[in-house]
């Protein structure tokens, strides 16, 4: 990915901060008929220096059948929302749009073992059940879900590098910056008002850090 040194993460804590809060990614990957890429949501471990992801897909994706030991790409997105150059309060400005991804690089290794493939399964049902008022729970003695559990496979990624790229408006003055959160506050296209969250964060900070200095 490129990434302008303004606008690069590379906080281990933040970037893993951010998959677990923007879990459905992409996964991307080059197979002999060509370029592939399957959305899934993943689950992150902390298991190594640098970590790991978890997933599962359906058996009958035909993409999992050639990975096994491969160098994968998965995506995570972030907030985004359009930037005007009207929005700056100055001339020679031009459009632009502001964004948060994190892409993660890795080993392919298929889970074949049914019992790491259920330890998968009652994780992911546990991240995303536990805010809910009555978490449901995954029943592998029952007939129905033995069946679903055949018809998937699980896998494991473990993460050889992770670049982050926070694109709000760094590169401009703070004066700009705090015009382009004014005038992201007053719509509500796309992610406005979170871009808008994160660009003031970021101001904050610069802000603050002048005035200890």
């Amino acid at each position: 990915m490129y990434i302008p040194k303004s606008f690069e993460v590379s906080d281990q804590h933040a970037l893993f901060n951010f998959i677990r809060n923007n879990s459905f990614g992409i996964l991307f990957s080059r197979t002999e008929q060509g370029s592939f890429a399957t959305h899934l949501p993943f689950l992150l471990e902390e298991t190594t220096d640098q970590g790991c992801l978890l997933a599962h897909m359906a058996k009958a994706n035909p993409h999992w059948k050639e990975l096994q030991h491969e160098e994968v790409l998965v995506m995570f997105n972030g907030p985004h929302a359009y930037i005007s150059p009207t929005w700056y309060g100055e001339k020679n400005t031009v459009p632009t749009w502001n964004y948060v991804a994190v892409h993660v690089y890795g080993e392919f290794e298929l889970i074949e073992d049914q019992e790491n493939l259920k330890s998968i399964i009652e994780k992911t049902v546990q991240f995303y059940e536990s805010s809910m008022p009555n978490p449901w729970q995954a029943d592998f003695h029952d007939e129905f879900t033995d069946q679903l559990m055949k018809a998937i496979v699980g896998f494991k990624i473990r993460i050889t590098k992770i670049e982050g790229k926070w694109k709000l408006s760094q590169n401009h003055s703070i004066e700009r910056q705090q015009n382009v959160i004014r005038s992201l506050r007053q719509i509500q296209e796309y992610d406005s008002q979170k871009i808008a969250d994160l660009m003031e964060q970021n101001v904050n900070k610069v802000v603050d850090k002048v005035r200890n200095d």
